[in-house]
């Protein structure tokens, strides 16, 4: 039997990318909320009707 040191399993590589995904939304959607709030910008009208 072949030792499996170092794998990752394929449910764990999802699971990075999903959290990834997810992380990198979160920073640069506070990041655009920061700037356009030192700008003195609403962030929030683009979600608005």
């Amino acid at each position: 039997m072949a030792e499996q040191t170092g794998q990752i399993s394929k449910g764990a590589k999802i699971g990075m990318a999903v959290a990834s995904l997810i992380l990198a939304t979160a920073y640069f959607t506070f990041l655009d909320y920061a700037l356009m709030n030192i700008q003195g910008l609403d962030y929030f009208y683009l979600f608005r009707k």
